[in-house]
């Protein structure tokens, strides 16, 4: 995309394509963050949380990250800021509050004795805590530790919320616009 710019700017084709693909995107985040109100609608959930990302494109110095070429373009081209603002919107007309949260150190402090390590995070997915020996999915931690920020519960007190989750993966249909579990997606090989 970055080759197509010429003497004149870039060409029409290009134009084209980089207007077809921002529509796409629009309509994709508009039907992702209606189906989130939708099935908290369904589920009585009268609070939201999500991650704060507004300063996901600096460093703990506050400088800018550089994270090279096809990096920056795809750091930049992450449309968190704008995802947020229309859960938001979609939301507060259903009187569901949406309450943005920092991420900062939520998957390097343990959700389980609230001990803070780098070194925690073994791998990508992977969190092992050395102090407690608690080993669990490394987003699956910082989620909780999200969750404690918002209901200020210290990392010893019981997590229930009385309700038990169960996972479903919900797949974007193309044809209809909207998303469905996996097993009612028809999906295009």
């Amino acid at each position: 995309e970055y080759d197509t710019e010429g003497e004149n700017g870039p060409s029409r084709r290009a134009l084209r394509t980089r207007q077809k693909l921002s529509r796409r995107k629009d309509h994709f985040l508009h039907a992702l963050a209606k189906h989130i109100v939708e099935q908290c609608i369904d589920h009585e959930v009268g609070h939201i949380a999500i991650g704060d990302l507004s300063e996901i494109r600096e460093d703990e110095n506050g400088d800018s990250r550089n994270w090279g070429r096809s990096g920056n373009k795809k750091l930049h081209g992450w449309e968190f800021d704008r995802f947020t603002t229309l859960l938001e919107y979609k939301a507060e007309e259903h009187g569901i509050l949406v309450d943005r949260k920092s991420e900062r150190d939520t998957s390097k402090t343990c959700s389980c004795c609230g001990r803070k390590r780098d070194a925690n995070r073994v791998e990508r997915g992977l969190y092992v805590c050395e102090s407690c020996g608690a080993t669990m999915n490394a987003d699956v931690n910082g989620a909780v530790n999200i969750r404690r920020k918002i209901t200020q519960n210290p990392p010893t007190e019981d997590m229930s919320n009385g309700r038990l989750a169960r996972p479903v993966v919900y797949l974007f249909n193309q044809t209809s616009g909207r998303f469905a579990p996996s097993e009612q997606a028809s999906c295009k090989p």
